[in-house]
């Protein structure tokens, strides 16, 4: 007597469960035509990744996977800001491989970067104390469609064997007139060698022995004097002279070397890609001669007289 209602439920169960599967496989109803995947929007093309210009990075990227890309607020501390971001276009996106090392394609990036970050600092990095450097996709990347490049700077504590500083804010407008990063006057420090061994920037009130004039473009500098061409070393020494003499208004004569010395780096290794091949040059006044306690900028001769 126990059994008889609840097996009487089990029943109505069962016939709830029959009736909601037939319902399934019922007719549709007006305005269906029972196909699951017709209605559906379809799916767009595949995209590749593209960093973005105008935002900072917390470390610097080994290379240009985006496994390295962490983007931060420039507000934040990092160490590189993203100036620009290119595209490869013409044959130099037609290549089947990444443009790696010294090859037409990474120039022509290169020259681009250059360009802009000039406009995005006021004035080209080589003048400041900043580095560039541009990344590419990986080859991975790069085979699945990635035509990007991207101009990283950074900020770097010296000229001379500097190390990259963490920073805050953005380095727009960073080198237009008188801005903090533009380089100027430093206190020059030599080894037991005779090879240039520290240089730090300074104000220029104080007492200091260097100033950096300017930079320009060493890539096709002579290598050696194997043909008859002037060596390497005495082509930029004579170029940093006459930027020195434009500089500081001295006469471009006999005495120049007697009034100031020079010393020059380069931005970028001649032999490797690296960077690019700008040239530093710097005014040197020797430590037998009277320290300089303001800019050498528009001196003349009677701030530099003949040793």
């Amino acid at each position: 007597m126990i059994l008889q209602p609840l097996r009487t439920r089990m029943l109505a169960l069962l016939a709830a469960a029959s009736l909601a599967v037939t319902a399934g496989c019922a007719a549709p109803q007006r305005g269906a035509d029972g196909s699951l995947t017709d209605g559906w929007a379809g799916f767009g093309e595949p995209t590749t990744f593209v960093p973005q210009a105008g935002i900072c990075h917390r470390d610097e990227a080994p290379s240009g996977s985006g496994k390295y890309y962490r983007p931060v607020d420039c507000d934040e501390l990092h160490l590189v800001e993203t100036a620009h971001v290119g595209t490869f276009t013409g044959t130099d996106a037609q290549r089947t491989t990444a443009p790696v090392g010294d090859v037409p394609a990474r120039e022509a990036a290169r020259v681009e970067c250059e360009a802009r970050t000039a406009e995005f600092l006021g004035d080209i990095w080589q003048h400041g104390l900043l580095d560039m450097t541009v990344l590419v996709p990986p080859q991975a990347a790069w085979r699945a469609g990635a035509r990007w490049f991207r101009c990283d700077l950074t900020e770097i504590s010296s000229a001379f064997e500097g190390s990259v500083l963490p920073r805050t804010g953005s380095l727009r407008g960073a080198l237009a007139d008188g801005g903090a990063l533009r380089l100027g006057c430093h206190d020059v420090r030599w080894g037991d060698d005779d090879y240039l061994d520290a240089l730090e920037p300074v104000d220029c009130s104080r007492p200091h022995h260097g100033e950096f004039v300017g930079a320009f473009d060493g890539g096709n500098l002579p290598v050696s004097d194997l043909h008859g061409s002037m060596p390497e070393d005495e082509a930029i020494q004579e170029r940093c002279l006459r930027m020195i003499a434009d500089y500081a208004d001295l006469p471009v004569d006999e005495d120049l070397p007697y009034r100031v010395a020079t010393f020059w780096l380069r931005t970028g290794d001649p032999w490797f890609w690296e960077g690019d091949l700008r040239v530093r040059c710097f005014l040197y006044v020797p430590d037998f001669t009277t320290p300089l306690v303001r800019s050498a900028k528009g001196g003349g001769p009677d701030l530099f007289p003949v040793w």
